[in-house]
């Protein structure tokens, strides 16, 4: 008994340890990385809602609220005009988003002295959000006991050292949170379904409220989180056509009656949130409200058809997501990844063999009269991640890696479920190595954050791909750091140095503008603004009149592509390739000193 309270206690204890390095890690990159190019819009929209003048309207509106109730609370005293735009039904409005991104970027830029406690405020807002993972293990596993603990540990460990989930919880995006939310969804129904006989009441509503948070976060994050929808109306046919069979009609009326309740729910929320950030526009009855939802919806699909190359083998090349995925996946998750799987692999194979393993027997167990029920939910559990990769898997709108993450962390929760097979004291000892390998993997990538990459991949980061998860203007400030601690810069930049890097609207100048600020450089920003745009498609980087240049991974793919085609590329690309950098960032972003 001894034995067993303090196995429980150990067991307790290292899951708050997770979710304790879990913030840690987030506060971490929070400071370290520099605002990205999607955050100053969802920023914008979320001021905009604190003024009833709803932006962004092609995503769903849930996190952007979260922040605008942040900014509401602590920065009330913000008074930035908010443009008032109309909206084409069915079309991406090119006007409205960039409304929100000039909105963020007036919000932000507005003080200074300020930017650096509002993008932490509104950024540790999507950390806690996004932890809601964690805390929902840990409920189901230590307080309703429904969940092997081994399963939790497994896959929080999973979770909170994955690279490409810690380098982008705490961003002001959807990617995670669409993710964890779908899943959350899908496990938490797939619990019920397991314990449909032995529900009272207390946990039948328990259940019932937990389930429409999470379905609730789930389609009010992306709207491609909406393939939910039929699938939950399945399981719940599904349950309802089992309870009748098992003469249980009394819990199938309740399943019923809390059906109908649970809709109701998801669509008055929908219709107070959109009441809520439209509410100084005209037309707020609960239809126009709910047509606003379906206008998002539309703008979404607008885009499905679209075509974006991405960098692959020293050039842009259209390809499918199926094809883009299989070709980074091996570089871009945790190497200790690879290793459980093959672990997994191995010990499983061992445990069939040892075991004489029948797949008729197998077949006709599960098919028996009392589980073929609960596995024909499992199954349709299980349809979410298939379901969206049908979907995408032709795409050619290469947008970057995080839009696979919803197929990713169900790979991790497949992982974890298959631990509690492995029961032998070497099996367990198995586990416990190749786990602790993927913590010190992970723990290793941290200052990669979203720029990582295991060590799979030899060659210089930026060849790898273009996307978000490589390149998004993470690394921009710590460049201006390195001048501004150098003292490289003077005043005014006539021919001082030239620069040109990825798209974000707080970018290169307007970092040197904050950073000087608070450092008390004096710096004529105007003159850095008028002087220094380097466009390496007509200027030849020997000719530049300026004494450095500073560049990123973008630029370097574009010279690169272009070099057989165009001469002035070309002959950038050879002053690049035998010329080192003074300075760069996780092979993000680069400074040469030309003279």
């Amino acid at each position: 008994m001894k034995n067993l309270i303090l196995k429980n206690w150990l067991t307790k204890s290292l899951f708050i340890i997770l979710i304790l390095i879990y913030f840690l890690i987030g506060i971490y990159l929070i400071n370290q990385t520099s605002i990205t190019s999607d955050e100053s819009a969802y920023i914008g929209a979320a001021y905009a809602y604190t003024k009833g003048l709803g932006l962004n309207q092609e995503h769903p509106l849930f996190l952007k609220l979260v922040n605008s109730l942040i900014i509401n609370l602590f920065f009330s005293d913000y008074q930035i005009a908010v443009p008032t735009i109309d909206i084409v039904t069915g079309q991406e409005n090119i006007e409205a988003r960039l409304a929100a991104f000039n909105l963020g970027y007036s919000l932000l830029m507005d003080r200074p002295e300020n930017f650096d406690k509002l993008l932490f405020s509104l950024r540790f807002s999507y950390l806690l959000i996004n932890s809601i993972l964690l805390l929902w293990l840990y409920f189901f596993t230590f307080i309703i006991k429904a969940i092997n603990p081994s399963i939790s540990i497994s896959f929080a460990i999973l979770y909170v050292f994955s690279p490409s989930f810690y380098s982008h919880n705490f961003l002001i995006a959807f990617d995670v949170a669409v993710s964890i939310y779908a899943l959350l969804a899908i496990w938490t129904i797939m619990i019920c379904v397991q314990q449909i006989s032995k529900l009272n009441n207390q946990k039948l509503i328990t259940y019932f409220c937990i389930f429409n948070l999470v379905l609730f976060g789930a389609i009010n994050t992306k709207f491609s989180n909406l393939i939910l929808i039929p699938i939950v109306l399945a399981c719940y046919l599904i349950i309802l056509i089992y309870l009748w069979k098992k003469h249980q009609p009394q819990l199938a009326i309740k399943f019923t009656i809390l059906g109908v309740i649970s809709a109701l729910i998801q669509l008055l929320f929908i219709v107070l949130m959109y009441r809520y950030a439209f509410r100084n526009l005209a037309n707020q009855s609960i239809f126009d409200n709910l047509e606003r939802y379906r206008q998002g919806i539309t703008m979404n699909l607008s885009t499905v058809g679209g075509i974006r190359e991405p960098f692959w083998q020293e050039k842009f090349t259209s390809m499918t997501s199926l094809e883009y995925l299989t070709k980074i996946f091996w570089f871009k998750e945790n190497l200790g990844l690879f290793v459980i799987i093959g672990c997994l692999i191995l010990a499983l194979i061992y445990v069939v063999l040892i075991n004489k393993f029948s797949l008729r027997c197998w077949i006709k167990k599960i098919f028996k009269k009392q589980n073929k029920w609960q596995f024909a939910l499992l199954m349709l559990g299980a349809s979410y991640p298939l379901i969206y990769f049908f979907l995408i898997h032709k795409s050619r709108f290469i947008i970057g890696y995080r839009y696979f993450y919803p197929l990713i962390i169900f790979i991790y929760f497949g992982l974890a479920t298959l631990t509690v097979y492995l029961k032998q004291k070497w099996q367990k000892y198995l586990l416990i190595g190749t786990f602790s390998l993927y913590i010190y993997f992970g723990l290793l990538g941290i200052p990669q954050s979203l720029s990582y990459v295991n060590p799979l991949w030899t060659q210089e980061k930026w060849q790898l791909t273009d996307d978000s998860t490589i390149n998004w203007g993470q690394a921009t400030k710590h460049s201006v750091q390195y001048l501004l601690n150098n003292q490289l810069l003077p005043e005014k930049n006539l021919d001082t140095i030239a620069y040109k890097t990825f798209g974000v609207n707080i970018n290169f100048v307007q970092y040197i503008s904050l950073l000087s600020q608070q450092k008390n450089y004096p710096i004529d920003i105007e003159s850095y603004y008028k002087h220094g745009y380097f466009e390496p498609e007509t200027t030849q980087i020997s000719q530049l009149p300026q004494k450095y240049l500073l560049i990123d991974s973008t630029v370097k793919q574009k010279i690169m592509s272009q070099r057989h085609n165009n001469s002035i590329a070309a002959k950038n690309w050879e002053f690049l390739a035998n010329k080192n950098p003074i300075y760069s960032h996780n092979d993000i972003i680069f400074i040469y000193k030309l003279k």
